[in-house]
């Protein structure tokens, strides 16, 4: 399991740095200007702290396996696990091509809410409650405090999306 845990951690390090490489090739600089970061900023910083955090597991696992020689650990043990990871990849396939037609404030409850019930959350208020709380917080800090577009969607749930910004 620690083996599958650095891998993973790994592969975002190194995505986190090509994505991070790929931002800051956007065409106008990171920097304020005219009292508004530029479209290079937030990418920029998400992305430098995922290369961080990542960074750090990736120590804190290599670590564990040097101290527990776990080395010699089959994959084999974690087939629920396994599982797991393979629906929760499949859920963010099917977010990223659904976003742009059923928008995001439309899809995004939906897939929080399935991705809780995945981890294993068991309450339905609790489960409603956060995807609704944080898809209503997400919007409002991309589209009032940053001025970041959210995808809208097509047809009815553009209209939908339109009820809301």
């Amino acid at each position: 399991m620690l083996k599958g845990e650095l891998v993973f951690s790994i592969l975002i390090f190194v995505g986190s740095l090509f994505l991070y490489w790929v931002a800051g090739s956007f065409s106008e600089a990171s920097v304020l200007q005219g009292g508004q970061m530029g479209p290079s900023f937030w990418p920029q910083f998400i992305l430098g702290c995922l290369i961080l955090l990542s960074g750090i597991v990736s120590v804190g696992t290599i670590r564990k396996i040097v101290k527990e020689k776990a080395w010699g650990e089959s994959f084999m043990t974690m087939d629920r696990g396994k599982v797991r990871f393979f629906v929760a990849i499949g859920l963010g396939v099917a977010y990223f091509f659904l976003l742009p037609v059923v928008g995001f404030i439309a899809i995004t409850p939906l897939f929080m809410i399935a991705f809780m019930v995945l981890l294993g959350e068991k309450s339905k208020g609790w489960i409603i409650g956060v995807s609704i709380a944080m898809t209503a917080i997400i919007v409002i800090l991309f589209t009032k405090a940053m001025y970041v577009p959210l995808p809208r969607g097509e047809w009815l749930f553009r209209d939908f999306s339109l009820l809301f910004y």
